[in-house]
């Protein structure tokens, strides 16, 4: 998985040098980011009542570059990695849950400049999701593993306020991030095809 994060961020920084020495028009973001979303795995796939039916709250981190090919419309590359352990119950049985979440996707971003300091946009970002899910048994020494990569979208937008004609701070951006995951198999057990819907909120350092 760290081939994986790195190989993302290696992308992303090598298109937006790219586009830095092509055009002027261009911003880096970087900043902390939550999201809450589902687990993936449900009490029905398993056959016995479990916490993992509760989404998760994960913490993380977001960078994000855009080139823009005219005063409002330009193209986005955002990565975004999420983290969060917890302890979840299987009946009598409790698990440690460490859930991971790497977002690489892609898209169209619409900005609406105006005479103020802030700055509205809007972006419709398409790619992949790695959604990683382990569970840890201390009992009895058994671990289970839910790896799937799959096709996921961001939908929202945000508002940037200028600092300078070189920094401007990300007051919030709003995401809905769904991620579609197909069926698979998981310790014995079928998980049908399921939408993970996450819900994503960052907040940090827009340069120009």
């Amino acid at each position: 998985m760290r081939k994986f994060v790195f190989l993302m961020l290696t992308i992303l920084f090598s298109v937006a040098s790219s586009l830095a020495q092509t055009e002027k028009k261009f911003e880096l973001f970087g900043g902390y980011t939550f999201e809450n979303i589902d687990s993936g795995i449900r009490s029905e796939d398993i056959g016995t009542n479990t916490t993992l039916d509760n989404r998760f709250n994960a913490n993380g981190f977001r960078v994000a570059a855009t080139g823009y090919f005219t005063k409002h419309i330009g193209i986005t590359g955002d990565f975004s990695a999420h983290f969060d352990n917890r302890n979840d119950v299987f009946d009598s049985t409790t698990g440690e849950s460490k859930f991971r979440l790497y977002n690489f996707t892609g898209g169209p971003q619409f900005r609406f400049i105006n005479t103020t300091r802030f700055t509205p946009f809007v972006q419709t970002l398409a790619g992949i999701a790695r959604r990683n899910l382990s569970e840890s048994f201390s009992g009895n020494g058994t671990d289970v593993t839910d790896d799937k990569t799959s096709f996921a979208l961001k939908l929202g937008g945000g508002v940037d306020y200028k600092l300078s004609d070189r920094f401007s701070l990300r007051i919030f951006q709003m995401n809905y991030n769904p991620v579609f995951l197909r069926s698979r198999i998981v310790d014995g057990f079928t998980v049908p095809d399921r939408t993970l819907n996450g819900f994503e909120f960052s907040t940090g350092i827009v340069i120009k």
